[in-house]
């Protein structure tokens, strides 16, 4: 290893030890399974507004988006400018009501209007979103270490898994908190110097005018129905989303947990713009990479203490998505599984350490499946589409619970996920994106239960009308 890959290897792991650090300070913060999950309602509305948006701007957004725009341009970005669209619908539409309903869970939030069954359905879809989340932001941490700094693909993997569960598992939300603070702080610093260099080398903002195609700068460069399809997963990922729901339930008030998810959505605007950048500087200046490389060449362009701390920057997009995923996770198998059958008396102290175990077991799973990633950012996407699913059900609670049943509820989320996650894996068939798949499945299904649920009621009335005219006429 060169002296060069030395220094930014002390850099990094100077960084994943002052991670470490963190967590460990955070747990007597923690002393409680609430605390543990929402922080005790400690934060002010910008730190769970960097909260909210940390999970959504990890390698997906940062590799993924750069990977992207290697090869489609500044379209890229796209998948960043409709997350802040989301986040402020959200803030307008969700933010206070889901605030109201007193729940940190989305399948507690969900059992409200359609019963147990759904809660059990609904945890069990947003785990399976989530350790597809952590997948692919194992397998971008895998890319960043093994580009840059010659370490295979699987031992990233596991340092980036690892790392994440030590501080979480300790610290809870107070360890995704602060931690999150820093490493948004330098994901930011990362992809601005990234950027920098990256544009110094190609000839500035005029080179990539001279030396791309007219179609790199257009905004539609991806297919408007993919930009559709994004802006659609991106509005169920966020009204949906186990994490967003945990960090709204840690605001103190409605109007805190609005300022935080505007906060959130300005704050993720840039990240994308500058990621769609960074991968079309990286086609002039590496014209010979694979686009998942694109993000991490640009380090070779420094000087190792400026590499190690962009370097320390893609890590901190990893640590800070599984940290948000992981912990969502395990909230979710705490509060739907453990407690209502291991812990019926609501021990609070056996309700905190199965939340430590359960963020150590979660955190670990993703990683033999990171080898396996495919393409970064259509993996996120996937996990976003799943989640899009629960947000039709999440739209039609609020605003039109007498649409289906229980029932209808329940069937449409399993069929969805089903038929969401084959329509992934055979490509995307005929052209249609697996978000509308899982858009508009759950609402034919729970459509069909409607008009079924209305004639039985029909039948039931018809079939009492004539029980009552026969007890009539025999008097």
């Amino acid at each position: 290893m060169t002296n060069g890959n030395m220094i930014i290897l002390a850099i990094v792991v100077v960084y994943i030890l002052l991670t470490a650090f963190f967590g460990f300070y955070t747990k007597k913060f923690s002393k409680s399974s609430d605390k543990y999950m929402t922080g005790g309602k400690a934060f002010g509305p910008f730190v769970i507004g960097v909260l909210m948006m940390s999970e959504f701007i990890g390698t997906g957004s940062t590799i993924g988006t750069a990977q992207t725009a290697y090869s489609t341009g500044i379209s890229a970005s796209w998948n960043l400018i409709t997350l802040a669209l989301a986040f402020v619908l959200f803030a307008y539409i969700m933010a206070k009501k889901f605030h109201q309903l007193g729940e940190y869970t989305i399948s507690g939030a969900i059992s409200k209007t359609y019963g147990n069954g759904a809660r059990v359905i609904t945890s069990l879809i947003m785990i399976y979103a989530l350790a597809v989340v952590n997948v692919s932001m194992y397998a971008g941490g895998a890319a960043t270490l093994s580009t840059v700094l010659k370490v295979p693909h699987e031992m990233a993997a596991i340092i980036v898994g690892v790392v994440t569960v030590v501080y979480v598992s300790l610290g809870g939300m107070f360890a995704v908190a602060y931690t999150n603070l820093i490493h948004a702080f330098i994901k930011y610093l990362g992809l601005i110097l990234a950027l920098a260099f990256g544009l110094a080398a190609a000839g500035g903002l005029s080179g990539l005018s001279m030396n791309l195609e007219s179609d790199m700068f257009d905004w539609t460069g991806v297919g408007v129905s993919t930009i559709i399809a994004w802006t659609i997963a991106n509005i169920g990922s966020i009204f949906s989303t186990q994490y967003i729901i945990q960090a709204i339930a840690s605001t103190q008030d409605d109007g805190k947990a609005k300022k935080a998810s505007m906060y959130a959505g300005f704050l993720v605007i840039p990240v994308g713009i500058i990621a769609s950048l960074i991968g079309m500087t990286a086609s002039i200046v590496f014209p010979n990479i694979a686009p998942t490389e694109a993000f991490p060449m640009m380090t070779t362009l420094m000087n190792p203490f400026l590499a190690g701390l962009v370097i320390a920057g893609l890590i901190a997009a990893v640590f800070g998505t599984v940290a948000a995923s992981t912990i969502g996770s395990a909230a979710l198998l705490l509060k739907d599984f453990y407690n209502p059958i291991f812990n019926k008396d609501n021990n609070d102290k056996k309700s905190l350490r199965f939340a430590r175990t359960a963020t150590i077991v979660i955190g670990l799973i993703p990683i033999p499946f990171a080898i396996f990633a495919p393409e970064i950012l259509s993996t996120v996407f996937f996990a976003r589409a799943l989640r899009t699913t629960l947000a039709v059900i999440v739209v039609l609670m609020f605003y039109f619970p007498r649409f289906s049943s229980g029932r209808g509820a329940v069937l449409g989320m399993i069929f969805a996920v089903i038929t969401t996650t084959v329509w992934y894996l055979i490509g995307n068939p005929l052209g249609i994106d697996n978000i509308y798949i899982a858009a508009v499945t759950p609402l034919i299904v729970m459509l069909i239960d409607h008009f079924i649920g209305k004639n039985n009621s029909v039948l039931q009335n018809e079939s009492s009308s004539v029980s009552k005219s026969g007890r009539t006429s025999s008097l």
